[in-house]
């Protein structure tokens, strides 16, 4: 009955208006000072202590810092053109390249919102000239934006490992499939809906213009391989990844892109040095990149930094004999493309093993994959600057030449105007709304975490367990409560403070059950996507609502119809456990519970 009371205190608060956190923080404290024996210095110490002892919670700040940095910078344009060069040709290709974006998109950011903006501000627009209605696009950005949460890296994956004290890493591993199976299924309803209404589609452009869009995203896109491939390299805690993460982010938006700070207005190659000077830098560009890679790579297997010089000058060997292979001959352009990949690929491991020697199968093999996706995207990116280069008098030195004066002024620019990126404009305006919402985030979660000491204190867990065992109750009718309750308290609650509530409530339960921890986590992510796309409180309605500029009601009719995929998928990852599990148990082994 007290229970019920603090729960009726909670709604009450949440419908007059009160935020959140406060609703929470509020409520609670007046039970225990109420209801128990606790004073006000207990109080405090239990919040300081719960804070204390999660610290998988300060990857919530890097991450969305990191988020802010991409979200500001002109890595989501990037990213569209890479989308729109992969899908764009099929009927209804910008829409399905829209949702593709947000896949890549939500892979960098682990923020819903942040997708809705990066992508939405863009696409919404494009779609708009291109024959689609306003409201089938943001319907389709509403939706799309949801699997910022569930696509690892996941703001709300983290909250829900700091709540149950599983493992940050499994949840990452255990959202891959479902985000990749909601993306897909997404561009499956898209495709049928364009088949019907015949809906534009774009023009093929060839695997050229892939390559060239996938070369252009590479430095965005690279930071996946570092979140990613740190956390399951053995790298970097998920905090560690999180923080090197808004390192790099900085570094690529204010130094690499150049779409923000003081380097805005200096691009690395002028308008009118793009074609004699292109190729050039880019046969530089991708020696010095070479030699940063094979350095990281010598230290990781135990080599000596020498090897890694002789990889990477064979490496811009081959480039520079294939760029020239390129200019005198462009007749030949594909066999000289397989040649330079075949080269590309084989060629540094050749002289890796003949100078050091000891590299295992595994690693030639996970060497050769990495060195075959560069030497494609390389040669493709050498044939593109030749063909541009054959329309001007300009000969291959010459244009190696104005390459490197052109990378040689963009590093003057950037050593000079360096500490100057970090005091300007744009980066106090990136940190302060990051700040902002780390704060409002935290004070949310903090104040949850009060309510899970009042419920954990009352044995709450305990007794609904019991009562549900002897009532009968199998895993299947406790999914169907679970998904009920969450699909309730999303439509009025943020998903992090939701989480923080109910995943200590049920994870009890479902452990008694023989539920598995990470599979319970991911049905809650997939609920906490719906919620955000439903009223009243749906987040991602309010934002899409202000980049589409259109009424919030319009939103939600819009955004209704997509949304019966999101059920459909929500009871498929209910009742389709490896989705879920088939990645973490597969490569991290089964999950143990020690508390």
């Amino acid at each position: 009955m007290d229970v019920v009371l603090l729960f009726s205190v909670i709604i009450g608060l949440l419908l007059i208006g009160v935020p959140i956190g406060v609703s929470l923080g509020l409520s609670s404290t007046l039970f225990l000072l109420i209801f128990s024996q606790s004073s006000l210095s207990s109080i405090a110490q239990t919040l300081f202590q719960a804070m204390a002892g999660h610290y998988t919670l300060l990857a919530i700040p890097f991450f969305i810092l990191a988020s802010s940095f991409m979200s500001t910078g002109g890595v989501a344009k990037r990213i569209i053109r890479f989308a729109i060069a992969l899908v764009g040709h099929f009927p209804g290709g910008l829409a399905i390249a829209s949702v593709a974006a947000c896949m890549l998109f939500a892979a960098l950011s682990g923020s819903s919102p942040a997708t809705v903006v990066a992508i939405g501000s863009i696409v919404i627009a494009g779609m708009r000239q291109v024959g689609y209605t306003k409201d089938f696009a943001a319907g389709v950005i509403c939706n799309a934006g949801t699997l910022g949460i569930l696509i690892p890296p996941s703001i709300v994956m983290v909250v829900y490992a700091a709540a149950t004290d599983v493992s940050v890493g499994r949840m990452f591993l255990a959202g891959v499939i479902p985000g990749l199976l909601a993306g897909l299924m997404l561009m499956a309803g898209i495709l049928a809906v364009a088949i019907l209404r015949n809906l534009p589609k774009g023009e093929w452009r060839g695997w050229g213009e892939v390559f060239m869009a996938a070369l252009d995203a590479s430095w965005g896109l690279f930071l996946i391989v570092i979140i990613l491939g740190g956390i399951y390299g053995g790298v970097f805690t998920p905090t560690e990844a999180a923080a090197v993460a808004a390192l790099y982010a900085f570094f690529v938006a204010f130094f690499i892109y150049r779409d923000m700070g003081p380097l805005q207005s200096r691009p690395w190659l002028h308008d009118k040095e793009r074609v004699t000077a292109l190729l050039g830098a880019r046969v530089w560009g991708f020696g010095a990149v070479s030699l940063v890679l094979y350095a990281a790579l010598a230290g990781m297997i135990g080599f000596s930094i020498w090897i890694a010089l002789a990889g990477a000058a064979a490496f811009s060997v081959i480039v520079v004999f294939g760029a020239k292979m390129f200019v005198d001959r462009p007749a030949m352009a594909g066999t000289i493309t397989t040649g330079l990949i075949a080269a590309l690929t084989v060629g540094p491991i050749v002289l890796i093993q003949a100078l050091g020697g000891g590299l295992s199968g595994g690693a030639i093999g996970a060497l050769a994959v990495f060195l075959a996706i560069a030497g494609a995207l390389l040669a493709f990116a050498l044939r593109t600057g030749a063909e541009m280069l054959a329309t001007t008098p300009v000969n291959f030195a010459g244009t190696m030449t104005e390459g490197g004066l052109a990378i040689g002024r963009g590093v003057k620019d950037l050593v000079v105007l360096f500490i100057p990126s970090f005091i300007s404009r744009a980066n106090r305006d990136a940190l302060f709304e990051g700040g902002k919402l780390t704060v409002t985030l935290l004070f949310i979660i903090a104040n949850a975490l009060i309510l899970k000491h009042v419920l954990t204190d009352e044995q709450i867990p305990q007794s609904i367990a019991n009562s549900m065992l002897d009532a009968g109750f199998g895993p299947v009718v406790f999914l169907i409560i679970v998904n009920v309750i969450l699909l309730i308290g999303g439509q009025f609650m943020e998903p992090s403070g939701l989480i923080i509530i109910v995943a200590p409530l049920v994870f009890p339960i479902a452990m008694s059950l023989g539920i598995d921890p990470i599979h319970l986590g991911i049905i809650m992510v997939v609920n906490m996507e719906i919620g955000m796309i439903t009223p009243p409180v749906g987040l991602n309605l309010f934002v899409t609502s202000g980049v589409a500029g259109m009424p919030m009601m319009r939103v939600v009719k819009a955004a209704m119809p997509w949304l019966s995929i999101l059920f459909v998928f929500l009871i498929m990852v209910t009742y389709i456990p490896w989705l879920s599990t088939f990645l973490p148990t597969t490569f991290m082994g089964p999950e143990i519970i020690i508390r």
